[in-house]
């Protein structure tokens, strides 16, 4: 695959807390592999966890050619909603459960000998026994995992008549009559303990029942009460913002970026990419008021 750029005996052998690095983005500790073991990690996704079983019609994370406006649009009929989310998502799935989910799947990958390396994936995959934030391995792992819950779930809901959809740790479920709806969350609990035991939890925090009546937020979208989803206010003053100081202030620019330009430049083309699935006419309007080549220039990340 690497044509020789790197060596088959050092992906069996080397030592995974050597090639990556600590670093902090928005308050979250993130474990940054380097270009050999993002390396070795992307060949993984590509030959393994991308081709094991998700429940594609409710995990909308994670997917190439889904993102979160799929994972709103199923709900923008409905007029009563609950959200939550799993509570420490990454961390707590460990290398039993990864484990189980590779064995499970083993037969969708093309890798012939793979249960003679369940244990060196788990290495390079698992740091003190859970998923690391920050490798490219973890999220798409996660989708794997959470399917037997999925597809538990969406059973459950479907026999209340109940929509439901997840991305990455958000599950939403929403409802057209009011009667309906107030069973949610012990459903989505009683789910997850059947699956997981006390492994998963959700974050009582972050559990909410709201309804329509003005403007519904879900996943930095908008859901307006005639069903249109729209980027929220919250999320364009944020992107006019960066793209402004980048252009004529490049010391705000690090500071609103913690000072990491790389953090900042992945941010704004991560918003743009956004917009481009939500709303393109917003898009367009960016690039009216910021320069085309600019914005096309986050939107592609072609920085010279």
């Amino acid at each position: 695959m690497y044509h020789d750029k790197f060596d088959y005996a050092d992906f069996l052998s080397c030592r995974v807390i050597d090639n990556c690095e600590l670093s902090r983005y928005r308050d979250r500790d993130l474990l940054k592999p380097n270009k050999k073991l993002k390396a070795y990690l992307k060949f993984l996704n590509l030959f393994l966890f991308e081709l094991l079983p998700v429940n594609t019609n409710v995990v909308f994370s994670y997917r190439k050619g889904v993102g979160s406006y799929d994972a709103i649009a199923p709900h923008s009929r409905n007029k009563y909603f609950f959200q939550t989310d799993i509570k420490s998502f990454f961390s707590s799935i460990n290398r039993d459960l990864v484990l189980f989910t590779i064995e499970a799947g083993k037969n969708a990958s093309s890798i012939s000998d793979i249960e003679q390396h369940f244990e060196r994936i788990l290495e390079l995959t698992c740091i003190d026994n859970q998923l690391p934030t920050g490798f490219p391995t973890s999220p798409v792992i996660t989708n794997s995992v959470l399917k037997i819950f999925d597809d538990a779930l969406a059973e459950g809901c479907s026999q209340q008549g109940l929509t439901l959809t997840r991305y990455s740790d958000d599950i939403i479920v929403s409802a057209s009559s009011n009667d309906t709806i107030y069973c949610a969350e012990h459903l989505v609990k009683e789910v997850l303990v059947d699956t997981f035991g006390d492994k998963l939890r959700l974050n009582q925090g972050k559990s909410r029942y709201f309804k329509t009546g003005g403007r519904i937020k879900i996943l930095g979208m908008l859901i307006l009460p005639n069903g249109q989803i729209t980027v929220d206010p919250n999320i364009r003053k944020e992107i006019e913002v960066l793209l402004h100081f980048y252009l004529t202030d490049r010391e705000k620019f690090l500071d609103k970026a913690n000072g990491d330009l790389e953090a900042g430049i992945e941010r704004i083309a991560g918003y743009l990419n956004y917009v481009n699935t939500v709303n393109q006419q917003y898009l367009d309007k960016l690039r009216h008021k910021y320069g085309a080549t600019t914005v096309d220039m986050f939107f592609h990340r072609t920085f010279n």
